[in-house]
């Protein structure tokens, strides 16, 4: 049982799982009356291990123990019957129910022992390879003693499939297993979460590929997203910023006209540590709009115009939301909701291009967007400027963020990948293409828009990548 809770901490620590289920062969034999007859009546045992809340590895044995002896009880069902009781779903690539089996070989093997129970029977074992795996893993173990009866470690090969597993991992995997059996035996009290089934040198290894000596050290400093973005307004002013429905703006342009709405939310009282709603199709405003809300220091909260009404009231409503800007088309779906801010209302065009003040700072919240709620309640995600800022630190995409990229911005503004695409373009001085939805919607009328606008960054899954044409592409695209 000891090697079984072994073998099931591996397999957790390397799935991830905590409920790991391990097969083993039985001699099925309980009955006296079967002891001499002569038959194959081997049965398979699922034994499932339960390694939740993180027990010691006492507690553990406990569990194993427990669940084997209740498992013994019923030895005599046939395996064949378990399955076609309980029905999993089936497949032609692995077996059902477990794919790892244990044995523990718990009989002499030597020709020694066997000779003394044989007589003058001379007892030789031979090997037959069969050259196919029974399951995607298999250990057969086997306890050693030496001449003097002294415990001498144990023995055993693993049979695996080819398909799969490769003899270099398998070899590593073994030295995991010795691992963790060592651990365990050397202080049955220690949490299983203090069981490191690492091997020399791996650690290390992970240290390097995540970046460990980042991820400790302590961040100073940091800029906000409008911060950024300033840097761009002074440093090229005329350049085109945003293009949208055959129309440009300059990044003074778009400066200008987020400070003027920034204003209009600042005498609603909008201010730092608010969140403002969002309820905007992918234009150009919008856009325009997401500047304004974060340089008063707010977070803005994006809701999908597609979405039902009970899911905008309850992201406005879960998130505190005391202001929404919109358009005129969906100022209704809010009234009531929150104060409405239009983004055509004249009153915005009044304002002045000024800042409105200090403006956020590296660790305020940038936004808020909700999941998808499919496996319950939506939550909402809440991202600093921090994050957004640093998210392009280091992020090889194949080629050179900069201001001679042109940026697609396809995705809704409630989808994350809105931010990658937004400021992706706007924070390293490129050139962002808003694509309206009827655009996204036609293969056609979205490649001739990508070929015109000459748009070197696209964000797309592959199956609508797939049904842009590929002919008349330039080689440089």
């Amino acid at each position: 049982m000891v090697v079984q809770a072994g073998l099931a901490v591996l397999l957790s620590k390397l799935g991830g799982g905590s409920d790991v289920a391990v097969g083993v062969a039985v001699a099925g034999r309980p009955d006296p009356v079967l002891e001499e007859l002569i038959g194959f009546f081997v049965n398979t045992l699922v034994l499932r291990v339960d390694l939740s809340g993180d027990p010691s590895v006492s507690g553990l044995l406990g569990r194993v123990r427990q669940r084997s002896l209740a498992a013994f009880e019923h030895q005599d069902v046939p395996f064949e019957v378990v399955v076609d009781h309980l029905n999993p779903p089936r497949s032609l690539t692995h077996h059902p129910l477990v794919q790892v089996m244990l044995g523990w070989q718990n009989f002499a093997q030597d020709s020694a022992a066997a000779a003394s129970v044989l007589g003058d029977v001379e007892v030789s074992p031979l090997s037959a390879d069969t050259h196919s795996a029974r399951m995607d893993l298999f250990f057969s173990l086997q306890e050693r003693w030496d001449g003097a009866g002294e415990p001498a470690g144990i023995a055993g090969l693993v049979e695996f499939r080819t398909d799969v597993f490769d003899t270099a991992s398998i070899e590593m995997l073994v030295d995991r297993l010795e691992r963790v059996l060592v651990a365990m035996t050397a202080d049955p009290g220690r949490l299983l979460s203090s069981i490191d089934a690492l091997v020399v040198g791996e650690c290390a290894q992970l240290d390097v590929w995540g970046h460990r000596s980042v991820l400790g050290s302590s961040v100073v400093g940091g800029v906000s997203i409008p911060g950024l973005f300033a840097r761009w307004v002074s440093v090229s002013p005329g350049v085109v910023a945003l293009r949208c429905g055959g129309r440009s703006w300059s990044y003074r342009e778009v400066d200008e006209a987020s400070n003027r709405l920034a204003h209009v939310l600042v005498g609603y009282g909008v201010g730092p540590g608010d969140r403002v709603g969002l309820l905007l199709p992918r234009c150009a405003q919008a856009v325009v709009a997401i500047l304004a809300v974060l340089k008063t220091g707010a977070g803005y909260v994006p809701v999908d115009p597609v979405v039902p009404d009970a899911r905008l009231e309850f992201v406005l409503a879960d998130a505190a939301v005391s202001v929404v800007v919109t358009c005129g088309g969906l100022a209704d779906r809010v009234a009531g909701c929150a104060v409405v801010v239009d983004v055509d209302d004249p009153v915005v065009a009044d304002q002045p291009v000024s800042a409105v003040g200090v403006g956020p700072v590296a660790d305020d919240i940038a936004y808020v967007i909700y999941t998808s709620g499919t496996t319950g309640v939506p939550k909402g995600v809440a991202v600093t400027h921090r994050n957004v800022t640093r998210l392009f630190d280091g992020f090889d995409v194949g080629v050179q963020i900069g201001p001679q990229q042109v940026w697609a911005q396809c995705s809704s503004l409630a989808f994350d990948y809105s931010v990658w695409e937004i400021w992706g373009a706007l924070l390293h001085g490129g050139r962002l293409v808003v694509v309206p939805e009827q655009v996204r919607r036609s293969a056609p009328d979205l490649r001739e828009l990508l070929v015109a606008e000459r748009v070197s960054m696209l964000s797309q899954t592959p199956s609508a990548v797939g049904a842009l044409a590929p002919q008349g592409w330039s080689r440089r695209r």
